[in-house]
């Protein structure tokens, strides 16, 4: 039996996503986006499910951890207001087969390097969450962890 380390408890969604690489020293985005999905959320980090482990030519994972300059930009359309994009730095802890995939996916775990209470973080958590009451449990849940 495993046990959850995670610092955070996460909830379920399905949010949209464009991911590019990103440099982090030059402020330049590395070509084109992966279309991708959340599927799992917290204040601190997500479940990543993409079609293809590539981009741009290069591994998703292994480039990033290669290279300490280059980190992902995650980029969200907030569903209220579709013209504005919210934009989130992250890294890549974890890749692995999704094997419940008939399309045989890729899941990427993600550590947000925006701080857990930063706008940014707060409206995804918004968006993430459909109703209040969702909203308050996340919050109640990050901020239980985040003291012990």
């Amino acid at each position: 039996m495993t046990t959850d380390k995670r610092r955070a408890k996460r909830i379920s969604v399905e949010l949209p996503v464009r991911v590019y690489l990103f440099d982090n020293k030059g402020k330049t985005r590395l070509g084109d986006a992966l279309v991708g999905c959340i599927k799992d959320f917290s204040p601190l980090g997500a479940a990543l499910t993409v079609d293809t482990i590539l981009l741009n030519g290069k591994h998703l994972f292994y480039y990033c951890q290669d290279n300490p300059d280059i980190v992902l930009e995650l980029a969200f359309e907030i569903s209220s207001s579709p013209e504005e994009i919210i934009t989130v730095p992250a890294v890549p802890v974890w890749f692995d087969r999704d094997l419940d995939s008939d399309k045989k996916k890729f899941d990427v775990g993600l550590k947000f390097l925006a701080p857990a209470r930063s706008p940014e973080i707060k409206i995804l958590c918004k968006e993430a969450c459909n109703d209040e009451t969702m909203l308050v449990s996340l919050w109640k849940k990050f901020l239980h962890f985040s003291i012990l």
